[in-house]
């Protein structure tokens, strides 16, 4: 697929150094798991049977004991010889099966290890747990003693208003719906109870500052008249108590619903999120004027990111990114060494490049929906019939289709992705996190059956497309040990020569375990291009990408390509009371060009 090209090296140098974010603090590589860490084997072309790739791995077995087996309702199996395969490697015993596109490759060993629990969360460090525990205790400490020093008395009336009723009411409210009224086991798990009563707690302390300094000097401004603007925040402060609850019945709501209360919650609970940097300069700042704008800026900000949550374009206004995915030469092989995951620009093949790539082939990629207050059915079935539309060669789902409200009607996702049927053989999906939550699994694997979707865990498809066939490899979501995961993956389905190679892997974070002279363009959601960022600017900063995730946009490892899509929906605390702020729902046509 990749040749070294000495004269096509990357031109990087429009990219800053403040991109290219190292992996390695997330979570480190064990040198001891495998052999193909960048210290023992240089970058070489990916070759069956080269001999990076030894015995124990699996990776130099001759070519013919990787068979290939059809797919139920597939009579096709007449590829191409090109890429050295014989078409007697090709099973196909069903001759009246209807055309799907692909063929199921056959692993070369079966050594790839079960996890028996799974967890929703991300992988995050235990020293990153530590300061992230000690940030949330010194937070709210801080904004109040300044407080309560610089203004004395300021807190009084919204402590009276808005948070004794909210710990003593509201959040007992809140753990009797989630431990004795919610419809699902796995919602009335003490979990889930603590971590939702616990959070809104925890937000209720910041709205009785943010009352504070709205009504404060509101109070002044107006001669007393504070009843219309104190009803505006408690109107909104309702409205999250009451979409915290409701949330525990895992339901689709009524447009109604959404206007009235779903919106406001997330908008609210946004701006909340928003205004904790306010709390520490506002008291110091003598002119009422002054500390209303400053108050209301994050109202704003959530107000823009609330239409950045749900906006869905026309086709006509798809972004249409083009993605060139060059190998290495052999002056850049010793970047290999460093095992850095780097951000590279998108674009075409340069002018004397265009005879080594390929014609690109056209993707779109659906992920992160999250079908729930803010991703209703129709919203998802309309991004789908866009896609439709645009007809493209491939459409990848990369995972996390669902909130805690998808379950209410049963046959919410079914409608949802019911105009993909129409691209059966065309469309591919993994798994994320939240599509393991209690019952996602078995919604998801029906829904994706009923149009004609081939899921791929941990398993491998060679696909027939318009510039020929394409490897598609699907990996599992995995909370722990993603090293060893990605190893075992990667060893039972060796690369194939002369063939693209396309991966489906929900998590970016374990982009930088997949060996490096693998030759993979792997798509990736999760990270919902940061949730908040300055994206929309131009800017690459974001939440996430302080983490040193890549959190949106085309990362490269190696001769291993990584695009992180921003996704279409987001989710947090069990709905999408966060929402995007500076970073808005991707919808984009992929034009990816691999090299001849």
């Amino acid at each position: 697929m990749i040749k070294n090209r000495k004269e096509k090296k990357t031109n990087n140098s429009n990219i800053s150094n403040s991109n290219n974010m190292s992996l390695m603090k997330e979570e480190p590589w064990n040198p001891e798991i495998g052999e193909m860490t960048p210290e023992m084997k240089p970058a070489k072309p990916v070759v069956l049977n080269s001999p990076i790739y030894n015995a124990k791995k699996d990776y130099n077995k001759p070519l013919i004991h990787q068979t290939y087996e059809s797919f139920p309702n597939n009579n096709n199996s007449s590829f191409s010889s090109t890429s050295g395969l014989n078409s007697n490697n090709y099973s196909n015993d069903n001759s009246s099966n209807n055309n799907k596109g692909y063929q199921f490759v056959q692993p070369t060993s079966t050594n790839i290890e079960s996890e028996i629990e799974k967890s929703l969360t991300h992988p995050v460090k235990r020293g990153a747990l530590i300061v992230m525990i000690l940030v949330a205790i010194l937070l709210p400490t801080g904004a109040y003693l300044i407080g309560a020093n610089v203004r004395p008395h300021s807190l009084d009336l919204p402590s009276y208003v808005f948070l004794l009723p909210s710990i003593f009411i509201f959040a007992p409210i809140i753990a009797f719906f989630y431990k004795k009224k919610a419809e699902r086991p796995q919602i009335r798990s003490t979990g889930v109870t603590m971590l939702m009563t616990g959070s809104f707690i925890y937000y209720s302390l910041f709205v009785n500052l943010f009352a504070s300094t709205i009504l404060v000097p509101y109070f002044k401004a107006s001669g007393g008249r504070i009843w219309f603007v104190s009803f505006i925040i408690y109107y909104l402060h309702l409205c999250v108590f009451i979409q915290y609850t409701l949330l525990s019945k895992c339901k689709l709501r009524p447009k109604l619903y959404l206007y009235l209360v779903s919106y406001p919650a997330s908008t609210f609970f946004t701006a909340i999120i928003l205004s904790l940097p306010i709390y520490f300069f506002t008291p110091f700042v003598e002119s009422p004027l002054a500390q209303l704008v400053i108050a209301l800026f994050p109202v704003a900000l959530a107000g823009i990111g609330l239409y950045q949550t749900t906006r869905t374009l026309e086709p006509n206004k798809w972004t249409v990114k083009e993605l060139t995915l060059r190998s290495m030469d052999e002056e850049e092989d010793q970047l290999i060494m460093k095992r850095k995951v780097k951000r590279v620009a998108c674009g075409p093949p340069k002018d004397h490049e265009i005879t080594d790539f390929k014609q690109p082939i056209s993707i779109i990629q659906i992920a992160d929906p999250h079908l729930g207050p803010m991703m209703s059915v129709d919203r998802l079935r309309s991004i789908c019939e866009n896609t439709v539309k645009l007809n493209p060669d491939l459409v990848l789902l990369t995972g996390d289709f669902f909130t805690v409200e998808s379950f209410n009607p049963i046959d919410a996702i079914d409608r949802a992705l019911e105009p993909l049927k129409e691209l059966s053989g065309k469309t591919f999906a993994c798994l994320g996190n939240h599509d393991y939550e209690e019952g996602c699994v078995e919604l998801l694997e029906k829904a994706l059956e009923r149009i004609g979707c081939c899921l791929l865990v941990d398993k491998c498809v060679m696909a027939e497309t318009r510039i020929g066939k394409v490897q598609i490899l699907g990996f599992d979501y995995r909370h722990k040990a993603r090293q060893e995961h990605i190893t075992q993956v990667c060893a039972a389905y060796p690369p194939i020569p002369n063939v693209p190679r396309i991966g489906l892997l929900h998590d970016p974070g374990a982009f930088k375990f997949i060996p490096v002279d693998y030759q993979l363009a792997v798509f990736s959601g999760h990270t919902h291009g940061g949730q908040i960022g300055l994206n929309c600017l131009g800017i690459n900063a974001s939440i996430v990408g302080i983490t040193g995730m890549p959190d949106h946009s085309l990362w490269q490892n190696g001769n291993n390509y990584l695009y992180v899509h921003s996704g279409q929906g987001c989710r947090s605390m069990m709905g999408t009371m966060v929402l995007r702020v500076g970073v808005p729902t991707e919808d984009s046509l992929l034009q990816v060009y691999f090299e001849n």
